[in-house]
Formats: structure tokens, sequence, C-alpha cells
């Protein structure tokens, strides 16, 4: 009963998502669009809403994808059973309990799921991608998942204006040949944070070349 639950809370949060936002998608590589998340993969995404979970999951909704969100979310009943009912895992960001990483990379490795996670960890409210934290990382070395990296550019505007978003192909971190020192772990991180804000301009400019042919 609660898996039948579930399915029919990701429909309705799915139809709702694509009725009242239309994101429309763009893509690094086009040969791609059909053939992403074929395997076990790590979906990092920006940060501006609270729907943005709602959105990585409309737009991959073949696939099972678990949302990393913030601990306190599930403090409100009514948004923890949504929360619970559609896979997340909880982020408890005031302490350094780790479980949620060990947990992501089990979903991974065991379950052949996929997560989302926002390393940003808060919401960018100028649009410029805020520093990545290093729990990305950690999930990636362990797990040895593809990472794909997504933008969403915005608006959440009802119906007025389509949400506009972007997928890169998928990555994967360097070899640590050292083992997975600080160093290791932060220059991964920093280089993710590189890729999102590269991913960024190119969404930008595919929009600029769209509006110059319309």
């Amino acid at each position: 009963m609660t898996k039948i639950l579930d399915k029919i809370l990701r429909v309705i949060i799915i139809f709702l998502e694509h009725f009242s936002f239309r994101p429309k998608v763009y893509y690094v590589d086009k040969s791609l669009q059909k053939n992403y998340l074929t395997q076990p993969s790590i979906v990092v995404c920006n940060h501006i809403n609270h729907l943005d979970g709602a959105t990585l999951c409309t737009i991959f909704r073949k696939n099972t994808i678990h949302c990393l969100a913030a601990k306190d979310r599930f403090e409100n009943k009514h948004l923890a059973f949504l929360l619970r009912h559609t896979g997340c895992i909880p982020i408890d960001r005031k302490s350094l309990d780790t479980s949620w990483i060990h947990q992501s990379v089990r979903l991974l490795k065991q379950e052949r799921h996929n997560i989302a996670i926002f390393p940003e960890g808060r919401h960018s409210k100028t649009g410029e991608i805020l520093p990545f934290h290093a729990g990305i990382t950690a999930i990636a070395a362990f797990s040895q998942a593809p990472i794909v990296l997504v933008y969403i550019d915005g608006p959440y505007t009802f119906w007025r204006k389509r949400l506009k978003m972007i997928i890169a192909p998928p990555c994967y971190l360097k070899p640590a040949t050292n083992g997975l020192t600080a160093d290791y772990i932060q220059t991964e991180t920093d280089s993710l944070r590189e890729q999102m804000i590269q991913l960024q301009q190119n969404l930008h400019t595919q929009i600029a070349e769209e509006n110059k042919k319309n």
C-alpha cells in the first residue's frame, strides 16, 4: 500500500509541476537527450527554489530519484509526509552526522536508484552559483557513480513564462591517486562548481541564439 501511495504522489507532483511551470530543457549534447540516467547516477543541481527537487523528478520521471533535503524540512508533519513518500533523504546541517552520505551510497550501489543533491546548501537569490559543500564529492568518490549536472535558470512563475534548464553529459571525478585527501575532495568539489558555472553560461548562450532566430 505504501509503494502504491508513493507512486500516486509522484505522479501528482510531476503532473502539477509540468502543468504549472512547463519546463523547457536544453542539452549540452542533444544526442544524449533520451539516454540520461541509464545507470545509477548522482544528479547535481543548483538551488533557486523549494520546487527544484520536484522539477528534477519531472524531467527524469522515468527514473527513481531520491532528493537530499534539509532535516528541518521534516519538522513540518505535512511536508514530512510528502518528503518521505517521495523518497527524500534528510540532511542534518547542524551536526557532523554523515549517515545521509552512507544512505546515498547504498541507494546508488545496492538499490540501483539515483539521488539528487543541491550542493550549494541554500537558495541563491541572485543567480550566482554559491560555493559547493563537499558532501557531493564524498558520495561520488565512495559510489563511483556518474555525475549529471543540471542547471535550473527559472523563473518559477505559474504559466506566464516557461521554466528553463539545461542538462550536461554524465561526468566522473578524477581518480584519487593519493587517496581521499582533504585537498583532493576540495579540488574536485571546486571543479564541479566551475562546471556548473560553465553550464549556466552554456544555457544563456543557447537562449540568446534561440532569441536571435525568433
